[in-house]
């Protein structure tokens, strides 16, 4: 069965990613890389990964270890080209160390009416850097102070792409959230939907969703996605709502560690 969106997100992340990385074409896939944002887990990836005969795995995974060690690099992410994630790619990627991530591309194939949120405020990055570099330093989330840091110049260096528009809410004049919509050609996506735990209940979330999508429409955009992560609290059934169809997976595959002797980070 097709699933048009599965198209449409798996091109807006090739754009996404170079934004950030230069790329590389290899025999098995292409290599997005990035030594400025080294360790942020969105660069340094081998995407559109091509592997039609089982034995040929140890073969890609070698090639791709061989190519970011030439640089000095250490690769964070594996993803199958549309169509060629397998069972037996998964359990290969498995053995040597990486963990399998299945998210679900989503379509806006309805508008509706959605109910305005008065106690926040929605206003463009570009007017607001500090409050957006704010979004990313005062989470409270894992990263170190270094890495949360790095991900908030990332950010930065996005916004000088004309196609990509990011927005913060603001609850009680304090930085609540942040959302991007993102246009590639004929599509507009959702992208890095986040707000900070203190501010959950505040309903930035659903302003910031709201504003994305009047903004597309003033926009004229007609192809409008997401895509949501299976472990996100914002699941599919949080978009659905909004006017959002699911339309499909996709599978990713992060590097985790290198416990045994015989494993090793593309």
């Amino acid at each position: 069965m097709e699933h048009a969106t599965i198209g449409s997100i798996l091109r807006t992340t090739q754009a996404w990613c170079a934004q950030l990385c230069e790329k590389e074409t290899l025999n098995y896939g292409i290599a997005y890389y990035s030594n400025r944002f080294a360790n942020l887990p969105e660069t340094n990836q081998f995407r559109e990964v091509v592997i039609q005969d089982d034995a040929a795995f140890p073969k890609a995974l070698g090639e791709s270890h061989e190519w970011f060690t030439s640089q000095s690099l250490a690769c964070h992410r594996w993803a199958p080209a549309e169509g060629c994630a397998s069972q037996e790619l998964t359990a290969f990627l498995e053995r040597n160390g990486f963990d399998k991530h299945v998210y679900t591309a989503m379509a806006l194939t309805e508008w509706v009416n959605i109910d305005p949120t008065p106690d926040v405020r929605i206003l463009p990055a570009r007017a607001m850097r500090a409050a957006l570099r704010a979004t990313f330093t005062q989470a409270d989330s894992p990263e170190s102070t270094a890495v949360k840091s790095l991900m908030a110049d990332a950010c930065d260096e996005r916004m000088n792409d004309p196609q990509f528009d990011m927005f913060v809410a603001f609850v009680d004049g304090k930085p609540a959230g942040r959302c991007a919509l993102y246009q590639v050609g004929d599509i507009a996506r959702l992208m890095d939907l986040n707000v900070t735990p203190s501010f959950a209940d505040s309903g930035a979330d659903r302003a910031l969703v709201a504003h994305m999508l009047s903004f597309a429409k003033r926009l004229s955009m007609r192809n409008i996605c997401v895509q949501v992560a299976d472990t996100d609290g914002r699941g599919c059934e949080w978009f659905e709502p909004f006017g959002f169809t699911a339309d499909g997976t996709i599978e990713e595959f992060d590097y985790v560690s290198a416990d045994q002797p015989d494993r090793h980070p593309c």
